[in-house]
């Protein structure tokens, strides 16, 4: 117990360890606050914080039309296989957040959120979702992983070459059916707050993400200070 006190127990933010990445932030998102302590860890802090900043390199990797399977773990040095190469567009499910990084209908093993746990929900079936595409290398790695455990190879990166803006826009007009299905019960039991901080992303930072990805589909880069279009 004392090992899990010292470990839980906060300091400064800049005196911090973050357990959750190997990279830090901007936002701190991962860090304890100076009042907490390990008898009195609140989830919501974890779920509540901001999403880390997109990292400059992710993006030029991630957003581009031609992405592969191969392209991400040549980045990576990854020498799994990630069987992220299939493509299975029309047997997406509908809680995936638009992006290059989609599920079809994979297993019912509850692999994804302890793999990627930043960035995949379980639904009511049990089946896995990417709920928030990859901000940084470590992210990036951790849905791969989620993708090398899956038996069906249902993680795919082909979502840049079928995403249209009128698609996601389609998207983001469902977006109060979204919120209501993440209060299912059975959901909410199959995963450790991941539909808390879902819905938290899709009430607040989800919104600018998907029209900078729309500025993508219609220009081929993402945007860094250009004008982008509007979602509704």
């Amino acid at each position: 117990m004392d090992f899990f006190r010292k470990l839980f127990k906060s300091n400064t933010p800049n005196e911090s360890e973050n357990y959750f990445s190997e990279e830090k932030h901007e936002s701190k998102k991962h860090f304890l606050t100076q009042e907490e302590e390990y008898v009195g860890y609140n989830v919501d802090m974890w779920v509540n914080n901001e999403i880390p900043a997109l990292d400059e390199e992710i993006a030029h990797l991630i957003y581009q039309k031609d992405l592969d399977e191969n392209t991400i773990h040549t980045f990576l040095g990854y020498r799994q296989n990630s069987d992220l190469g299939q493509s299975s567009w029309t047997e997406k499910g509908m809680l995936n957040f638009p992006g290059p990084f989609y599920t079809s209908e994979t297993d019912t093993c509850g692999t994804g959120i302890c793999e990627a746990p930043l960035n995949v929900l379980i639904d009511e079936h049990y089946m896995e979702h990417v709920m928030i595409q990859p901000r940084t290398k470590n992210e990036l790695w951790q849905v791969c992983n989620a993708g090398a455990v899956e038996i069906y190879s249902a993680y795919h990166c082909d979502g840049n070459q079928h995403w249209t803006v009128q698609l996601v826009r389609d998207w983001w007009k469902n977006k109060d059916d979204l919120l209501a299905h993440l209060k299912h019960q059975e959901l909410i039991k199959h995963n450790c707050n991941q539909d808390k901080r879902y819905a938290h992303y899709l009430q607040h930072q989800a919104k600018l993400d998907l029209r900078k990805y729309c500025f993508f589909l219609e220009n081929g880069f993402y945007p860094s200070h250009e004008k982008l279009p509007e979602l509704d």
